[in-house]
Protein backbone atom coordinates (compact mmCIF):
# COMPACT_ATOMS: atom_id res chain seq x y z
CA UNK A 1 0.00 0.00 0.00
CA UNK A 2 1.76 3.38 -0.89
CA UNK A 3 1.41 6.46 1.30
CA UNK A 4 -1.67 8.06 -0.80
CA UNK A 5 -3.91 4.88 -0.34
CA UNK A 6 -2.98 4.94 3.52
CA UNK A 7 -3.74 8.27 4.31
CA UNK A 8 -7.10 7.22 1.94
CA UNK A 9 -8.12 4.51 4.09
CA UNK A 10 -7.62 6.46 7.39
CA UNK A 11 -9.60 9.03 6.67
CA UNK A 12 -12.46 6.50 5.53
CA UNK A 13 -11.97 5.08 8.99
CA UNK A 14 -12.48 8.04 10.86
CA UNK A 15 -15.43 8.82 8.91
CA UNK A 16 -17.19 5.53 9.60
CA UNK A 17 -16.59 6.02 13.64
CA UNK A 18 -18.37 9.76 13.46
CA UNK A 19 -21.01 8.21 11.27
CA UNK A 20 -21.63 5.38 13.96
CA UNK A 21 -21.13 7.85 16.81
CA UNK A 22 -23.91 10.50 15.29
CA UNK A 23 -26.42 7.33 14.76
CA UNK A 24 -25.95 6.46 18.15
CA UNK A 25 -25.69 10.15 19.94
CA UNK A 26 -29.23 11.09 21.76
CA UNK A 27 -31.20 14.21 20.35
CA UNK A 28 -30.33 17.13 22.31
CA UNK A 29 -33.00 17.49 24.90
CA UNK A 30 -35.21 21.32 24.54
CA UNK A 31 -35.66 22.87 27.90
CA UNK A 32 -39.34 23.93 27.23
CA UNK A 33 -39.81 27.40 28.86
CA UNK A 34 -40.95 27.99 32.46
CA UNK A 35 -43.72 30.58 31.50
CA UNK A 36 -46.88 29.99 29.79
CA UNK A 37 -48.65 31.62 26.96
CA UNK A 38 -51.69 29.45 26.50
CA UNK A 39 -54.38 31.94 26.12
CA UNK A 40 -56.80 29.89 28.70
CA UNK A 41 -54.36 29.92 31.36
CA UNK A 42 -53.74 33.67 31.05
CA UNK A 43 -57.55 34.11 30.00
CA UNK A 44 -58.50 36.22 33.58
CA UNK A 45 -54.96 38.28 33.05
CA UNK A 46 -55.84 42.26 32.57
CA UNK A 47 -54.62 43.91 29.46
CA UNK A 48 -51.74 46.03 29.92
CA UNK A 49 -49.98 43.48 32.40
CA UNK A 50 -46.24 42.94 31.27
CA UNK A 51 -46.37 39.11 31.27
CA UNK A 52 -43.12 39.27 28.24
CA UNK A 53 -41.30 41.29 31.02
CA UNK A 54 -42.52 39.59 34.33
CA UNK A 55 -43.47 36.46 33.68
CA UNK A 56 -45.75 34.51 35.98
CA UNK A 57 -43.20 31.39 37.05
CA UNK A 58 -44.86 27.58 36.25
CA UNK A 59 -48.27 29.10 35.63
CA UNK A 60 -51.20 26.80 35.49
CA UNK A 61 -53.56 29.37 36.25
CA UNK A 62 -54.66 33.16 36.79
CA UNK A 63 -57.03 33.81 40.08
CA UNK A 64 -57.09 37.45 39.56
CA UNK A 65 -55.47 40.39 38.52
CA UNK A 66 -56.42 43.84 39.12
CA UNK A 67 -54.75 47.83 39.22
CA UNK A 68 -54.72 50.14 41.93
CA UNK A 69 -53.79 53.61 42.00
CA UNK A 70 -53.69 54.78 45.55
CA UNK A 71 -52.86 58.32 46.27
CA UNK A 72 -53.77 58.05 50.10
CA UNK A 73 -51.26 60.11 52.55
CA UNK A 74 -51.00 57.96 54.66
CA UNK A 75 -50.38 54.93 53.02
CA UNK A 76 -47.03 53.65 51.57
CA UNK A 77 -46.60 50.71 49.43
CA UNK A 78 -44.15 47.80 49.48
CA UNK A 79 -41.25 49.85 48.11
CA UNK A 80 -41.87 53.16 50.92
CA UNK A 81 -43.57 54.85 48.41
CA UNK A 82 -46.55 57.63 48.38
CA UNK A 83 -48.78 57.89 45.68
CA UNK A 84 -48.31 54.71 43.69
CA UNK A 85 -49.90 52.13 40.81
CA UNK A 86 -49.48 48.69 41.03
CA UNK A 87 -50.76 45.64 38.83
CA UNK A 88 -51.76 43.10 41.53
CA UNK A 89 -51.76 39.05 40.37
CA UNK A 90 -52.80 36.16 42.24
CA UNK A 91 -51.84 32.62 40.22
CA UNK A 92 -51.39 28.87 40.79
CA UNK A 93 -48.15 27.67 39.90
CA UNK A 94 -46.67 24.17 39.71
CA UNK A 95 -43.21 25.34 41.16
CA UNK A 96 -42.33 24.73 44.80
CA UNK A 97 -41.36 27.58 46.96
CA UNK A 98 -37.81 27.21 46.43
CA UNK A 99 -38.05 27.32 42.58
CA UNK A 100 -40.40 30.06 42.67
CA UNK A 101 -37.87 31.95 44.76
CA UNK A 102 -34.49 30.84 42.67
CA UNK A 103 -36.40 32.18 39.38
CA UNK A 104 -37.51 35.49 39.94
CA UNK A 105 -34.29 35.90 41.86
CA UNK A 106 -32.14 35.21 38.66
CA UNK A 107 -34.93 37.81 36.54
CA UNK A 108 -34.09 40.40 39.03
CA UNK A 109 -31.98 42.37 37.14
CA UNK A 110 -31.29 43.71 40.95
CA UNK A 111 -32.39 42.47 44.25
CA UNK A 112 -34.03 44.83 46.69
CA UNK A 113 -33.35 43.53 50.34
CA UNK A 114 -35.06 44.01 53.29
CA UNK A 115 -36.19 41.62 55.78
CA UNK A 116 -38.91 39.92 54.10
CA UNK A 117 -36.77 38.19 51.80
CA UNK A 118 -35.52 35.28 53.75
CA UNK A 119 -39.24 34.60 54.66
CA UNK A 120 -41.65 34.13 52.09
CA UNK A 121 -41.24 37.36 49.28
CA UNK A 122 -38.37 38.40 47.38
CA UNK A 123 -38.13 42.44 45.60
CA UNK A 124 -35.98 43.65 42.81
CA UNK A 125 -35.95 45.49 39.84
CA UNK A 126 -36.98 44.30 35.97
CA UNK A 127 -36.58 47.37 33.16
CA UNK A 128 -38.73 50.49 34.38
CA UNK A 129 -40.41 48.02 37.40
CA UNK A 130 -40.06 47.25 40.45
CA UNK A 131 -41.62 43.69 41.48
CA UNK A 132 -42.61 41.99 44.45
CA UNK A 133 -42.85 37.91 44.66
CA UNK A 134 -44.56 36.17 47.46
CA UNK A 135 -45.35 32.43 48.00
CA UNK A 136 -46.50 31.49 51.44
CA UNK A 137 -45.81 27.98 52.58
CA UNK A 138 -46.30 25.41 49.84
CA UNK A 139 -49.53 26.22 48.68
CA UNK A 140 -49.03 26.42 44.86
CA UNK A 141 -50.05 30.14 44.73
CA UNK A 142 -47.60 32.73 43.77
CA UNK A 143 -48.17 36.48 44.26
CA UNK A 144 -47.18 39.16 41.83
CA UNK A 145 -47.15 43.04 42.39
CA UNK A 146 -45.77 45.15 39.47
CA UNK A 147 -44.58 48.47 40.77
CA UNK A 148 -45.43 50.87 38.07
CA UNK A 149 -43.05 54.26 37.70
CA UNK A 150 -45.23 56.89 37.07
CA UNK A 151 -48.76 56.73 39.04
CA UNK A 152 -50.32 58.92 37.00
CA UNK A 153 -49.67 57.49 33.65
CA UNK A 154 -52.37 58.30 31.17
CA UNK A 155 -52.40 55.00 30.19
CA UNK A 156 -54.03 54.08 33.39
CA UNK A 157 -57.07 55.75 32.42
CA UNK A 158 -58.17 53.40 30.10
CA UNK A 159 -59.21 50.85 32.91
CA UNK A 160 -61.53 53.20 34.73
CA UNK A 161 -63.58 54.17 31.42
CA UNK A 162 -66.56 52.27 32.31
CA UNK A 163 -66.66 52.28 35.65
CA UNK A 164 -70.31 53.09 36.61
CA UNK A 165 -71.25 56.53 38.73
CA UNK A 166 -73.65 54.33 40.93
CA UNK A 167 -72.34 55.01 44.46
CA UNK A 168 -71.87 59.01 44.55
CA UNK A 169 -69.56 60.44 47.61
CA UNK A 170 -70.57 63.29 49.15
CA UNK A 171 -68.69 66.36 50.95
CA UNK A 172 -67.47 64.27 53.57
CA UNK A 173 -65.38 61.71 51.64
CA UNK A 174 -62.17 62.15 49.99
CA UNK A 175 -61.33 59.45 47.37
CA UNK A 176 -57.82 57.65 47.93
CA UNK A 177 -57.93 54.51 46.10
CA UNK A 178 -59.36 52.81 42.87
CA UNK A 179 -58.68 49.82 41.53
CA UNK A 180 -59.93 47.76 38.56
CA UNK A 181 -59.78 43.95 37.88
CA UNK A 182 -60.79 40.22 36.58
CA UNK A 183 -61.82 37.65 39.09
CA UNK A 184 -61.33 33.94 38.26
CA UNK A 185 -64.52 32.72 39.96
CA UNK A 186 -68.81 32.28 39.24
CA UNK A 187 -67.42 31.93 35.92
CA UNK A 188 -65.73 35.14 35.97
CA UNK A 189 -66.40 38.56 37.17
CA UNK A 190 -65.47 42.17 36.45
CA UNK A 191 -64.27 44.17 39.86
CA UNK A 192 -64.37 47.56 40.86
CA UNK A 193 -63.19 49.02 44.05
CA UNK A 194 -62.82 52.22 45.45
CA UNK A 195 -62.08 53.54 49.41
CA UNK A 196 -62.64 57.05 50.85
CA UNK A 197 -61.83 58.73 54.01
CA UNK A 198 -64.01 60.68 56.04
CA UNK A 199 -63.54 64.38 56.77
CA UNK A 200 -64.02 64.45 60.34
CA UNK A 201 -65.18 68.41 61.52
CA UNK A 202 -64.03 67.62 64.89
CA UNK A 203 -64.57 69.20 68.02
CA UNK A 204 -65.38 72.88 67.26
CA UNK A 205 -67.10 73.86 70.27
CA UNK A 206 -64.32 72.64 72.56
CA UNK A 207 -65.91 70.89 74.54
CA UNK A 208 -63.25 67.26 74.41
CA UNK A 209 -65.90 66.02 72.32
CA UNK A 210 -66.93 65.39 68.64
CA UNK A 211 -69.58 67.39 67.65
CA UNK A 212 -70.47 65.09 64.84
CA UNK A 213 -70.54 61.68 64.36
CA UNK A 214 -69.91 61.37 60.71
CA UNK A 215 -70.00 57.97 60.19
CA UNK A 216 -73.24 57.76 61.66
CA UNK A 217 -74.81 60.60 59.44
CA UNK A 218 -73.40 58.55 55.75
CA UNK A 219 -74.54 55.25 56.85
CA UNK A 220 -77.71 56.73 57.47
CA UNK A 221 -78.18 58.89 53.98
CA UNK A 222 -76.43 55.63 51.69
CA UNK A 223 -78.94 53.45 53.83
CA UNK A 224 -82.07 55.63 53.01
CA UNK A 225 -80.73 56.40 49.47
CA UNK A 226 -80.54 52.77 48.45
CA UNK A 227 -83.24 50.95 50.55
CA UNK A 228 -85.54 50.68 47.86
CA UNK A 229 -83.18 48.86 45.57
CA UNK A 230 -83.15 45.44 44.48
CA UNK A 231 -81.79 42.73 46.76
CA UNK A 232 -81.00 45.57 49.63
CA UNK A 233 -79.73 44.39 52.32
CA UNK A 234 -78.09 45.82 55.86
CA UNK A 235 -75.60 44.17 57.99
CA UNK A 236 -75.84 45.76 61.13
CA UNK A 237 -72.40 43.95 62.66
CA UNK A 238 -70.38 44.76 59.92
CA UNK A 239 -72.23 48.35 58.93
CA UNK A 240 -72.17 47.10 55.27
CA UNK A 241 -74.99 47.61 53.17
CA UNK A 242 -75.57 45.50 49.80
CA UNK A 243 -78.05 46.01 46.94
CA UNK A 244 -78.11 45.58 43.12
CA UNK A 245 -78.00 48.09 40.08
CA UNK A 246 -78.72 46.74 36.87
CA UNK A 247 -76.10 43.65 36.28
CA UNK A 248 -73.83 45.85 39.15
CA UNK A 249 -73.65 43.86 42.62
CA UNK A 250 -72.72 46.51 44.89
CA UNK A 251 -71.23 46.10 48.60
CA UNK A 252 -70.43 49.69 50.75
CA UNK A 253 -68.62 48.90 54.02
CA UNK A 254 -68.32 51.82 57.04
CA UNK A 255 -65.15 50.85 58.80
CA UNK A 256 -65.00 53.16 61.55
CA UNK A 257 -61.28 51.50 62.42
CA UNK A 258 -59.70 52.39 59.58
CA UNK A 259 -61.48 55.55 59.19
CA UNK A 260 -62.50 54.87 55.52
CA UNK A 261 -65.52 53.73 53.58
CA UNK A 262 -65.22 50.81 51.01
CA UNK A 263 -67.18 50.49 48.05
CA UNK A 264 -67.05 47.13 45.81
CA UNK A 265 -68.73 46.81 42.09
CA UNK A 266 -68.94 43.09 40.79
CA UNK A 267 -70.31 42.10 37.66
CA UNK A 268 -70.34 39.05 35.32
CA UNK A 269 -68.19 38.74 32.46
Amino acid sequence: MNKKSGVILIIVIILGILGFMSLNKKPKTIVPTQTSTDKKEQSFLIDGFPIDKVPLYKLTEVSSSKIFINTDPENISTFDDKNFAYYNVVFETEATQKEFFDYYKNLFESLIADETESREMVKGKIGEYRVSAAYYGENKTGYIQVHLANYQDENLNKYFIDYPEIFQPNEKLVEHEKSYGLLNQKGGEIEYTKYFTVIDSGDQNNDGKDDVDEFLELETEYKKQFQDKPEYIYDEESETIKWKDGEYDLTVSFSRDHGRIYVMLRKKL
